[in-house]
């Protein structure tokens, strides 16, 4: 349990590195590099040893890390690094935190899964809070309005989000098959999403624009994004996936935004707003409304446990 929240937290220093970085060069260009880093390193650490890192066991298997690529560490990966740019850490964080309710949408449409009224009243509660985020525009958001009263750097949250999660639930079937160990996974996932973002950057970026020194600072906050949010806290949230069920996982995800908004109001200077922390209590609300069944269960194996 305590493993899995150091898991969370370290992701969540991740989110923050990655703010302070994005600062200075374009999403495409900051993902391209960050994910084909961390790919490489997880690559080469595994190729000698891993007979499935090997074109002869990858080709079975290689349409399906595409597109896990694609919808995992690419297509979100992209979308949450233009939020995470344009919006405070804490809001791109807390839109992020909807996971859980899109997990059991996916689970009802895909797998046939039932959603109780409790569980389907926790969804649009949930929602409900993450509208409330939506009301507060920072300055960083003006000249990104889209419709209504979202900004496309929301909308690209929940894209993020959204598309992620569908991801992951392609990657976890290999892991539950067992086809890969979640380090080499990820290795193989980050370094096509890397090349891939690398390819758009070229498109969509201005070289001649990106106005950074490498200093000692950026190099060491880029190493550690590279070794904590990409190598150490990705593989540990793909082993999450491969021993607990993807609702524990969401579940015990929700603490990534109170991570983060802690380190943004700490380190970053963030505000927290009234806005963002009513919309937090109304989220974690509608978590637990979704969640009681699954709570009590959860505390009745470990009243078991003690009496053991």
């Amino acid at each position: 349990m305590y493993f899995i929240f150091l898991g969370f937290a370290l992701l969540a220093s991740a989110i923050s590195a990655n703010k302070v970085l994005l600062a200075s060069v374009p999403p495409t260009f900051f993902v391209g590099i960050r994910m084909l880093t961390a790919g490489l390193i997880l690559w080469f650490m595994y190729y000698r040893t891993s007979p499935r890192l090997r074109w002869k066991y990858l080709k079975d298997d290689i349409f399906k890390i595409m597109l896990a690529a694609l919808f995992t560490t690419c297509v979100p990966s992209l979308c949450k690094a233009f939020a995470l740019k344009y919006m405070p850490s804490g809001k791109a964080a807390f839109i992020g935190s909807l996971d859980p309710f899109v997990t059991a949408i996916y689970s009802y449409f895909l797998f046939s899964d039932r959603l109780n009224f409790k569980k389907i009243l926790g969804i649009l509660v949930g929602f409900s809070g993450s509208m409330i985020l939506c009301y507060s525009n920072y300055t960083s958001e003006q000249g990104f309005h889209a419709f209504l009263i979202f900004s496309f750097p929301e909308l690209a949250a929940f894209a993020a989000m959204a598309i992620g999660r569908y991801g992951w639930l392609l990657a976890q079937s290999m892991l539950k098959r067992e086809r890969y160990a979640p380090a080499e996974l990820n290795g193989v996932m980050m370094s096509i999403s890397g090349v891939l973002a690398l390819c758009l950057s070229t498109f969509v970026d201005n070289y001649a624009t990106i106005s950074f020194s490498f200093s000692w600072q950026w190099i060491l906050l880029f190493a550690y994004t590279v070794f904590v949010g990409n190598i150490i806290a990705y593989t540990m949230y793909a082993t999450f996936l491969r021993i607990h069920s993807a609702n524990f996982v969401s579940l015990a995800g929700f603490s990534v935004p109170i991570f983060v908004a802690f380190f943004g109001y700490t380190f970053l200077h963030e505000r927290l707003t009234t806005n963002l922390v009513t919309s937090a209590m109304v989220i974690l609300f509608g978590v637990y409304l979704f969640y009681q069944e699954e709570l009590a269960s959860l505390m009745r194996e470990r009243m078991l446990h003690r009496q053991r």
